[in-house]
């Protein structure tokens, strides 16, 4: 069968979010390894750029029995994410809680039945970068055919790459899934499942899942989630959990300095 080439694609830059666009003069198979690389330009561009910003973090976080919740905790915090000081390019994660069910929090940390944290700062470098491509297994997926400027693709962990120190971070039996736009090369989505022995119970699985939509930070767009969610897998000897979190009212942080007399 004789393969049909690709034809030769025009890039043009997003002047609001920064991200290259790609029309083609006619439609055409999405070549994997370029949308990863994409992917990647991307994120290192997010890394480097994005600012210090805060935002609204709802949290729901639940224990789960026999199918039923057991017990239930609201959460609404001030989510703040800055650069690190030892690391240009590492981003950290906070979050300061300020009311926990409704009411003033009791201190300053509460314990909740599940908790998550790095949808905004290591998901994607973690299983898109070229860092980590040789631990994975890409492919479409077969599930979600592309439609709409959406392409979707699986991940999983190649058992080879267990004994490989570039894989120490890679926990084996992980898999996952994520979704791409088509036009812009951002990832809208990106789900992930490992395995989560909780005690002597070896059969709990843990899944994490965080949505990125667009959003305007000093004049510039950035993709950042909007919404997280993880739980972990209930069994005959464990409880399950889970954690929904959702993501607004995004704004850059800024901080002022007022320089007074010494005798003030």
């Amino acid at each position: 069968m004789r393969m049909l080439r690709y034809l030769r694609q025009i890039t043009a830059t997003s002047a609001l979010f920064g991200a290259p666009l790609l029309f083609a003069q006619a439609q055409e198979p999405l070549n994997l390894d370029r949308i990863l690389s994409q992917i990647e330009v991307n994120t290192e561009q997010y890394n480097v750029t994005v600012p210090n910003f805060v935002c609204k973090e709802h949290i729901v976080s639940q224990e789960v029995h026999e199918g039923k919740i057991k017990r239930e905790i609201t959460v609404d915090a001030v989510f703040s994410v800055t650069r690190s000081t030892v690391k240009a390019s590492a981003l950290e994660e906070s979050r300061e809680i300020k009311l926990v069910d409704g009411k003033p929090a009791p201190s300053k940390k509460t314990i909740m039945p599940l908790s998550f944290s790095g949808g905004f700062s290591g998901a994607l470098n973690k299983f898109l970068s070229s860092d980590h491509r040789l631990c994975f297994e890409y492919a479409a997926d077969a599930s979600t055919p592309p439609t709409n400027g959406v392409a979707a693709f699986t991940f999983t962990a190649k058992p080879a790459s267990a004994s490989d120190p570039e894989c120490a971070s890679i926990q084996p039996g992980t898999m996952g899934r994520f979704t791409v736009d088509t036009a812009s090369m951002q990832v809208t989505h990106i789900e992930r499942t490992v395995p989560n022995p909780v005690g002597k119970d070896r059969t709990v699985l843990g899944t994490a899942a965080v949505d990125y939509a667009p959003v305007v930070l000093n004049g510039k767009g950035f993709w950042l989630p909007i919404t997280i969610t993880a739980f972990t897998t209930e069994t005959s000897k464990t409880d399950g959990a889970r954690f929904t979190a959702h993501y607004s009212d995004y704004h850059r942080f800024a901080a002022t300095a007022v320089i007074v007399p010494a005798d003030q």
